[in-house]
């Protein structure tokens, strides 16, 4: 079965019900329906199915898209991706991968 990593500090907010995306950067391949393993060090934690996924320009970013992410703000979700993944431009393709726990 697929996994989607996690760090371990989205673990709560995941099974809490708050994180019900996640952003990566690039173009990836999910498949809406598939059920995934959710994992932090390579550790699954949860269950999940994947409900949609949708490519975007970060430019394009909301505030809705940061809050069911697990972010109060877009400014908040954008610094947070530029700690994970270094430089990160407005053109800069992600893919906002939707879930909801099994």
């Amino acid at each position: 079965m697929k996994s989607i990593n996690f760090d371990e500090e989205y673990v709560d907010l995941i099974l809490s019900g708050r994180k019900k995306s996640t952003i990566r950067k690039g173009i990836k391949s999910c498949e809406a329906g598939k059920v995934v393993y959710l994992t932090t060090s390579s550790r699954p934690f949860a269950k999940a199915r994947i409900t949609k996924a949708v490519v975007k320009r970060v430019r394009e970013l909301s505030d809705e898209d940061a809050r069911k992410d697990g972010f109060n703000s877009r400014e908040e979700l954008l610094e947070t991706l530029k700690r994970i993944y270094g430089r990160i431009r407005d053109s800069d393709l992600i893919t906002v991968i939707y879930f909801e726990l099994v």
